[in-house]
């Protein structure tokens, strides 16, 4: 949970696939709509995240992702896939709740690491990601990384 103005709590919880109905009704979190049975479909699989910010019963913010098995060690990384804010919960930390979320859940299972993609010109996404902890390589990149674990030196 994270404060995001007087008075007011935001709550993000990881949804499920009984959940499916009230992400599809929210319709002002996402730029089409949902289908219920791909939304169920989606929940049902472990592999997938779906992060939804809620102030009182009103959605305001989600973030979906999804875990990626590697060959080269056993912990999986994180993709974050989307993340959103409505309009008039901006501004407010939401975006930041939801990132550090994500970050907790992918340590708490032992994720190697976490990485989103971005266009360098978004802004606000470029700023979100940096005050997280994700890095890039250059400036241009459109990659941001958060590595979670240490690596032990002479392992991949």
């Amino acid at each position: 949970m994270t404060k995001s103005g007087p008075g007011r709590t935001v709550r993000i919880t990881r949804a499920r696939r009984p959940d499916a109905e009230r992400i599809v009704a929210a319709r002002t979190l996402f730029d089409g709509p949902l289908d219920l049975d791909a939304t169920r479909r989606y929940l049902a699989d472990p592999r997938h995240v779906f992060l939804l910010a809620t102030e009182g019963r009103r959605p305001i913010g989600f973030l979906r992702g999804s875990l990626l098995r590697q060959i080269r060690t056993s912990r999986p990384q994180f993709f974050l896939y989307e993340i959103g804010v409505v309009p008039s919960a901006r501004r407010r930390g939401v975006g930041t709740a939801l990132v550090e979320r994500m970050l907790a859940d992918a340590r708490r299972i032992g994720c190697e690491e976490a990485f989103v993609l971005t266009s360098p010109t978004n802004r606000a996404a470029v700023a979100l990601y940096r005050s997280t902890g994700g890095r890039t390589e250059t400036p241009s990149d459109r990659m941001f990384v958060y590595p979670l674990r240490r690596r032990r030196r002479g392992r991949a």
